[in-house]
């Protein structure tokens, strides 16, 4: 008699089952060997939650969990759950730090903005909720890649196209690479002209009460003001925000 139920999606599940604390990379070979399903059939499955954002490709034939699961795992798949609750610590950001400021979560290639607060100055910049921006040359998507594996980050460098968008713009590997370290030793990321000449920002994740990374935060400003005194203060006001909101997931 029937069940009723759908196997693929049963076999997906089990697939996304494999992964837990020890065991954060899977590949074909261990779907097959796991679940007893053959090596073109485990392929299938992968190339196929990889497509969903659901895993993410870290080398040749293996894969992590992907970001969206993450969004999922904090909102029931929706970010504007996420969004919702870091709007209150945008706003008290915005008005502390006396510049805009705004939240990400990140698909594998691109940050995409979830959230914003204006500041009240006459000259401000200004985000789009839905704008999506390279993770290479913000300081939203640098700590994004901060927080990927070395073999994930090796994959993002060898398959994400790098475009100096300015004069500034870290474009080489090595300096990518050394930047990177340098946010993963202070748990924060800066930009100064990387994307746009005038524009500079400070960022840093945003972490649930089990360590999972659900968003990024940023304050961003001219860099004619925005700059030595005004960015360190924002950059104290960031991660204590950031810590402070992290006890919400």
């Amino acid at each position: 008699m029937a069940t009723g139920f759908n196997n693929s999606i049963l076999r997906a599940f089990a697939i996304l089952d494999l992964f837990d604390e020890q065991r954060t990379e899977i590949s074909s070979a261990t779907v097959s060997r796991e679940l007893g399903t053959n090596a073109i059939t485990a392929h299938r499955f992968l190339k196929t939650l990889e497509h969903v954002g659901a895993v993410t490709a870290v080398d040749r034939g293996r894969y992590r969990l992907g970001y969206r699961l993450i969004n999922l795992a904090a909102a029931a798949g929706d970010p504007r759950y996420v969004a919702l609750r870091l709007q209150p610590t945008l706003n008290a950001l915005a008005r502390a730090a006396n510049e805009s400021a705004m939240a990400t979560v990140f698909d594998g290639r691109s940050v995409v903005c979830i959230a914003t607060a204006m500041s009240e100055r006459a000259v401000a910049f200004a985000a789009r909720v839905g704008a999506r921006f390279e993770a290479y040359a913000t300081a939203n998507g640098k700590v994004w890649l901060s927080q990927l594996s070395d073999s994930a980050l090796r994959h993002y460098l060898d398959t994400v196209p790098r475009i100096a968008l300015s004069a500034r713009t870290l474009v080489s590997r090595d300096a990518l690479m050394a930047d990177i370290a340098a946010i993963r030793r202070q748990g924060y990321a800066t930009n100064i002209g990387e994307r746009e000449d005038d524009l500079m920002a400070v960022a840093a994740p945003v972490r649930s009460r089990g360590g999972t990374v659900v968003a990024g935060i940023s304050v961003f400003g001219p860099s004619n003001r925005f700059d030595g005194a005004a960015s360190k203060r924002a950059v104290d006001l960031l991660l204590r925000a950031a810590k402070k909101a992290g006890m919400q997931f």
